[in-house]
């Protein structure tokens, strides 16, 4: 685990983040103490959770009478696999009015403040992030119990940011007799020391004193968004436009849009964004991943004209990176650049970041005020609240309907990397989430055509080349897709043949997902090929590739584990041709001459084992991995050729989360791949 973590006492914390309120009441524990220490020990026989919540619950709420606020906590229900396969909190503060009835799940759309009531038998993991030393703690520091029981703890906090428009959120977590408090931003969070509010019960309840008399924006709650409410004619016209198809010239087109976006609406949920001056209608997120929401919009200034995609992030803050949307106007621009390519990168339309209040996070502005240790790196990167909005609403490249168009898309995305190179850009984030499929429907004498491309999204981590090539003081993207080169050596600039190798890597993945091979058991392979790191033994502090990826690019060939070739096509007719075995054959082979390339050499001159020496028809056919067009050619060969069935695709032989890729769901085993922080 990444140290993440940034421990103070609750007077630091209340100064911080919750300014004095109103005198309040005096908070006292009276009969209950006792009760509550019985059951916190286990020593009442037979006692159930539920009694030990239901106690806490009528203890808390007597000391919010009258506030309009109250406690809800509930043992009822499984984890809410929805949103993550292991998430279990107990309940939270609510406004009265918008409260779950007793027994129900928390309502993770109205809850303020998460409560972790933590069996008394387990322990406090926060107790174990904290460092013992001037050195934070690393992955072999933390036990396996307390990892795994943080990673929980953070798939809390991910929950109301993807529900609710917060900046940041508070939760309490109860650890029998102990308490902690922790507020999350998008940067990371701070938690308070450990207090035991048997003893102190009046600092809980300070807390709780200040929370409730905090304004909405203190609360976390995101000024910069109105809630449309029923009845009212905004809501009226967003129910309009979703009911209504949009007609051009006797057609309904984007039909599989309005049909998105009524899903995103029936929870009946909805909003009101400003963006640069303007203002878009939202449901539910479209797509959600990290600190990212995607929602398919109205423009309130055309409501019945195209839908739009909003993107709502927290982008790093990094002087060598541009803001995504100055990067999508320079290359939506025409020049006399070729403009092969430029037709799949996304249409800007507006863009700003989001002012006011907590819309640039503070956990890392609060480390730095707390730290001890004046030559440590924050582990929190600052963020600020942003939006973008495009004209492209793209489904994702899993709705491909055969392996043809599978790599006919990747190849538009290869011309997409490759124009926005000649403009003098790297894009750095090439994964199976920011390639999109989007559907043109234009009318044509009269008739209605439609076309299927590829959109290549996500323009966030692109850099501008200079004279020597892109910047890279860290390693970013996404780690699966990343070419094992960087994965290996994270402060080296990204070349053109490092991202053809994450095109490769990106369609591997979709090929070993949902086409036809000799895997059996998927889960493992992708666990193993995608999703493993090595320790460092050269002394330096960040993870390497994981063994079996950089086998199989140093040899140019794709294997298990155990050696056995990878192949594809269907398993009734083995001996069928099947074109993407050529396709990804052809390529790692062309890979592998790469790293034989860049393979360092001994210090000391071997006449037993010389350095091998690239062919003159090896180093000519590594020359295509710095061309992306010759690369795209190369995949238009392929699309081409024999062995190309239509009906190749199959349903998803792992199961991955909700959001569409999240490839970290499949992992079966030990996680060995490092933390990327909250």
């Amino acid at each position: 685990m990444k140290p993440t973590d940034l421990q103070c006492s609750y007077e630091q914390f209340a100064r911080r983040y919750l300014p004095n309120p109103p005198d309040s009441p005096t908070f006292e524990l009276g009969g209950v103490r006792g009760e509550l220490a019985q059951l916190l020990d286990g020593q009442r026989e037979g006692a159930e959770d539920s009694e030990l919540y239901n106690v806490m619950e009528s203890t808390l709420n007597s000391w919010l009478k009258d506030t309009g606020f109250t406690i809800v906590l509930s043992t009822a229900g499984e984890p809410d696999s929805v949103w993550h396969p292991k998430t279990r909190i107990n309940g939270g503060l609510y406004k009265i009015q918008e409260a779950p009835s007793k027994g129900e799940l928390p309502d993770w759309d109205s809850v303020q403040v998460g409560v972790g009531a933590i069996s008394p038998h387990r322990k406090d993991f926060f107790s174990d992030l904290v460092p013992k030393t001037q050195n934070h703690p690393t992955d072999s520091d933390v036990p396996a119990a307390s990892q795994e029981a943080f990673e929980q703890a953070k798939s809390y906090s991910l929950i109301p940011f993807i529900l609710q428009h917060r900046t940041h959120h508070f939760t309490v977590f109860l650890f029998g007799a102990l308490a902690r408090i922790v507020r999350w931003d998008r940067a990371g969070f701070v938690f308070t020391e450990a207090f035991n509010y048997l003893d102190y019960p009046e600092r809980l309840c300070d807390f709780l004193w200040r929370y409730i008399h905090l304004s909405p924006t203190g609360r976390g709650f995101d000024s910069s968004v109105q809630r449309v409410l029923s009845e009212t004619p905004d809501w009226d016209l967003i129910q309009r436009r979703a009911d209504s198809p949009r007609n051009l010239e006797g057609h309904d087109v984007d039909e599989h849009i309005r049909s998105l976006f009524q899903e995103t609406i029936r929870a009946g949920h909805r909003y009101k964004l400003h963006v640069q001056g303007r203002y878009f209608f939202v449901g539910r997120p479209h797509v959600r991943s990290g600190r990212t929401r995607g929602y398919i919009a109205i423009d309130a200034a055309d409501p019945y004209g195209p839908f739009v995609f909003l993107k709502d992030t927290w982008h790093i803050l990094r002087g060598d990176l541009k803001k995504e949307g100055d990067v999508l106007e320079e290359l939506n621009s025409a020049d006399e650049q070729p403009q092969r390519g430029r037709k799949y990168i996304p249409s800007l339309v507006c863009h700003h970041d989001v002012e006011g209040e907590w819309q640039k996070t503070d956990s890392q502005d609060f480390w730095y005020e707390l730290s001890r240790n004046e030559n440590a790196k924050c582990p929190f990167r600052p963020r600020q609240h942003y939006r973008l909005v495009v004209k492209e609403v793209g489904l994702p490249i899993s709705k491909f309907r055969n392996g043809r168009e599978m790599l006919t898309i990747i190849s538009h995305g290869v011309a997409a990397h490759g124009y926005a190179h000649k403009k003098g850009y790297m894009h750095q984030d090439i994964s199976v989430g920011n390639i999109l499929i989007f559907v043109r429907q234009d009318i044509e004498e009269g008739r209605l055509k439609e076309e299927r491309h590829g959109l290549l999204a996500d323009w966030e981590l692109a850099e501008k080349l200079t004279d020597q090539g892109p910047r890279q003081p860290e390693r970013t993207g996404t780690w699966q897709f990343l070419a094992v080169d960087i994965l290996n050596n994270p402060s080296k600039p990204v070349e053109v043949w490092h991202e053809m190798e994450s095109w490769f890597h990106l369609t591997l993945w979709l090929a070993v997902q949902y086409l036809p091979h000799n895997v059996q058991n998927v889960a493992v392979f992708m666990s193993e090929f995608f999703d493993d790191a090595a320790k460092p033994y050269d002394g330096s502090t960040h993870y390497k590739c994981g063994a079996l990826k950089r086998t199989s690019m140093q040899t140019g060939t794709i294997c298990f584990a155990d050696g056995t070739p990878f192949e594809f096509g269907p398993k009734d007719d083995p001996f069928a041709p099947y074109g993407m075995n050529d396709v990804l054959s052809a390529l790692a082979e062309t890979f592998s001459y790469r790293y034989k390339e860049i393979a360092p050499r001994p210090r000391r001159v071997s006449k037993i084992l010389p350095a091998p020496d690239l062919t003159p028809e090896e180093k000519e056919a590594a020359k295509v991995l710095d061309d992306q067009v010759r690369f795209e050619e190369l995949l238009l060969e392929y699309i081409n050729g024999p062995g190309r069935p239509e009906n190749d695709k199959t349903e998803p032989q792992v199961s991955l989360s909700e959001r569409e890729p999240f490839p970290s769901s499949y992992r079966t085993r030990n996680d060995k791949r490092p933390r990327q922080g909250t």
